[in-house]
Parts: C-alpha cells; sequence; structure tokens
C-alpha cells in the first residue's frame, strides 16, 4: 500500500500493534518512548528490549 500525503495519527496507536520482521518474526509494541537528547524514537518490545524507529521500514505492522 502506498501512502499518499502526510499521515499522522495518535502515538497511542502504535501500543499493541504487532510487527513483523523482514525474516518473519513477529512481535508486539509495548511502549513507545522518545529520546529527545538523541533525537530518536524508541519502540520498546513486549520482552523488554527497544528498537529504533528508523529500523522499522521495511517491516510490517498489524493494528490491533
Amino acid at each position: 500500500m502506498k501512502l499518499i500525503g502526510s499521515q499522522t495519527f495518535d502515538i497511542n496507536l502504535l501500543k499493541g500493534a504487532l510487527i513483523i520482521n523482514e525474516n518473519g518474526l513477529e512481535s508486539y509494541i509495548k511502549d513507545v518512548q522518545v529520546d529527545v537528547a538523541n533525537h530518536q524514537i524508541l519502540i520498546k518490545l513486549e520482552d523488554g528490549s527497544s528498537i529504533d524507529w528508523n529500523t522499522l521500514k521495511n517491516w510490517g505492522i498489524q493494528f490491533q
């Protein structure tokens, strides 16, 4: 699906979403945090790990 124009939504909609990496590994988003000092958006996963939002470019997402 191609997104057209500006697409915005409440960041809380990401919480609980299922994300799937390029290898098919699935995980649920537990929380979203902003690292103001480093200008990063961090995605906290259900296993306690965090990943940078920029690394999700080729991942899939399914909103709950």
